[in-house]
């Protein structure tokens, strides 16, 4: 087997990276459950965007991606709304709760508030700051009337969202560097056999995507892979390695290789469980 470690790799690869792991959960769950987008947009009286919220559902689960209010109109309860019309939207589609990440102190207390809890925490991300990942089960009531919901990725809800986010997250850490994404791909005369997505940022390297073909497995080519994986982040000088995986996927395997559980989202989908790990270097 040859490996090479791809810097600013084609997009390609992780569009059949993408289609293998989807065929691979459906086979592994019995379901064929393609993610459904979810968008709702925070409007001004001419319908301009100000703000909103960007999220993914995707066996029982809804991922809130994006939050974003902005500073003036912070303090109307307008962030608690479209987390309700988020929840309403998740109960419809018949998910069992809803999950985040932050790395904002005022954003973690903020959905405590309003019910959500601390399930995992990775320290460092970056250097000095903490990162949380919070859930929330079960649907409450509340005033949603007024924002523009749909059932599309809207493209310009998710410019206005991220730039206010990427301002915020600025503000916090500095603006962020170095950010690159990079794969590792094994070949066996001349014909792929696997490959590894990954992304460093905020000095940690996230394994997004990882797929081996069935014959290439046992033969200690995947932790040559994950090696390799994490040499590319000691030389970016990240603090560590971390990802999630779902209970049918590769836990097992990560957990031979150093890396230890940081926290877990139940039933998802039941009755397999999604879990978050993390190696530092």
């Amino acid at each position: 087997m040859d490996l090479t470690l791809l810097r600013t790799p084609d997009p390609a690869i992780r569009a059949r990276l993408d289609a293998a792991i989807d065929a691979f959960n459906d086979a592994a769950t019995g379901r064929t459950e393609p993610a459904q987008p979810l968008t709702i947009a925070l409007r001004d009286a001419a319908g301009a965007v100000e703000g909103g919220l960007v999220g993914i559902s995707y066996y029982d689960w809804l991922i809130v991606q994006m939050l974003f209010v902005p500073e003036r109109l912070r303090g109307q309860g307008l962030g608690a709304r479209l987390m309700l019309a988020a929840e309403a939207e998740a109960v419809r589609r018949g998910c069992r709760g809803v999950w985040l990440d932050t790395g904002s102190p005022a954003a973690r207390g903020f959905y405590e508030r309003i019910g959500y809890g601390v399930f995992a925490t990775l320290q460092d991300y970056p250097r000095g700051f903490p990162k949380w990942w919070l859930a929330r089960q079960g649907p409450r009531q509340g005033d949603t009337a007024g924002l523009d919901t749909s059932a599309a990725r809207d493209p310009e809800v998710a410019r206005v969202v991220g730039a206010g986010l990427t301002a915020v997250a600025d503000g916090l850490f500095g603006p962020e560097t170095g950010r690159e994404a990079l794969a590792v791909l094994a070949e066996e005369g001349g014909a792929p056999r696997g490959a590894l997505w990954m992304v460093a940022r905020r000095d940690w390297l996230f394994l997004d995507l990882f797929v081996l073909d069935e014959g290439a497995r046992r033969q200690g080519l995947g932790g040559r892979m994950l090696a390799m994986a994490e040499e590319a982040a000691r030389a970016r000088g990240c603090v560590g390695v971390w990802l999630d995986t779902y209970g049918f996927q590769a836990r097992p395997f990560y957990e031979r290789h150093g890396y230890r559980v940081i926290g877990a989202l139940p039933d998802y989908p039941a009755p397999h469980g999604r879990f978050f790990l993390a190696k530092r270097l």
